[in-house]
């Protein structure tokens, strides 16, 4: 999450929280891809 806040340039943990959510299918979904990827 560190490196997220970082990246996106919020000063607050709170703020990248706020904006990261991700739903049970989209996590699974990145999983897939990752998985295919490496």
């Amino acid at each position: 999450m560190r490196v997220v806040q970082v990246i996106l340039g919020h000063s607050q943990l709170t703020t990248t929280k706020r904006y990261t959510h991700v739903t049970e299918n989209l996590a699974g979904d990145a999983m897939a891809r990752m998985g295919r990827a490496l």
